[in-house]
């Protein structure tokens, strides 16, 4: 009997330690759109958010910058201005702010961030391409390492193995 109630003292403590722990992970709410009186769409509507939705903030100091064509940035750019621009302000996902939450971040990180939430009225829409593209343009707007030879593929074990190396000029 006496064993049993130290078995169960213990449960209760590792159970108790988990959720300390869990309660203190490192975690950022993720990029946030919202359409304004000046949206190229019109005149605000509300939009379906999840306040409890969190990013797992991971440093990938060690890796590679990513590598990009221009013009897969070119096409981003493009996809970015006809689809993502209708929610997100000019400047919000380039400068400061963008450098701060995603320097020295593996790319798949974000790549999957926006390919899981965005757009926000048809999340996972778009074609795997256009994501990569959108992924080259801010990279490329936020003055990652020059871009080279190689394009960003839809390849989950490359986009792991690389990361965000923007800066703000």
């Amino acid at each position: 009997m006496q064993f049993n109630r130290l078995i169960v003292l213990a449960g209760a403590f590792v159970a108790a330690g988990c959720a300390a722990a869990a309660s203190t992970t490192n975690v950022r709410p993720p990029l946030a759109a919202t359409l304004t009186t000046g949206a190229k769409t019109g005149a605000p509507v509300p939009l379906r958010f999840d306040p409890t939705a969190k990013v797992i903030i991971s440093s990938a100091a060690n890796l590679p910058p990513a590598s990009f064509l221009p013009s897969q940035a070119d096409r981003g750019h493009q996809v970015y201005e006809n689809t993502c621009g209708t929610c997100h302000q000019p400047g919000q996902l380039v400068g400061q702010g963008f450098v701060e939450a995603w320097n020295d971040r593996r790319v798949y990180d974000f790549y999957a961030l926006v390919r899981s939430t965005m757009p926000l009225d048809n999340p996972g829409g778009m074609k795997e391409q256009e994501y990569l593209d959108v992924v080259a343009y801010l990279l490329q707007a936020n003055h990652h390492t020059p871009p080279s030879r190689d394009s960003l593929k839809a390849d989950t074990a490359s986009l792991r193995s690389t990361k965000i190396s923007v800066r703000f000029p």
